[in-house]
């Protein structure tokens, strides 16, 4: 059963490259700072330590019109040696209308465009 639940992501994740390869979607402004690690244009919905309440934006695309779905997984899993590793996931998917930016030919400069495509954060 995790070998399907993993090609699964797998092709969702190609899915993704292909479908917005053209028009590139924008970042949240802001968004958590995390230790050492510095700031993530996300927040992380749900309740206790370290996360943003259950109101918070599951966004990490601004100016969207769709759907998003999210889950957290936590467990433990095993390296080739043995050693037991924490293992803690955030997997977010968006399929949405959005407006990106569209790179131009000369110096790095965009404008904005519209588009539609599905994405996946893991």
């Amino acid at each position: 059963m995790r070998w399907k639940l993993c090609c699964g992501m797998f092709i969702l994740v190609l899915s993704s490259v292909t479908l917005s390869a053209q028009v590139l979607p924008v970042p949240i402004p802001g968004g958590d700072l995390l230790g050492p690690f510095g700031l993530f244009n996300q927040f992380f919905p749900g309740v206790g330590t370290g996360f943003d309440g259950l109101n918070a934006d599951p966004h990490g695309i601004t100016n969207t019109k769709g759907v998003v779905a999210m889950g957290y997984t936590a467990g433990t899993a095993k390296d080739n040696n043995g050693k037991t590793w924490n293992v803690v996931t955030d997997i977010r998917v968006y399929q949405a209308d959005y407006v990106g930016a569209e790179a131009q030919y000369g110096a790095g400069g965009t404008k904005s465009a519209r588009a539609r495509g599905t994405f996946v954060e893991i």
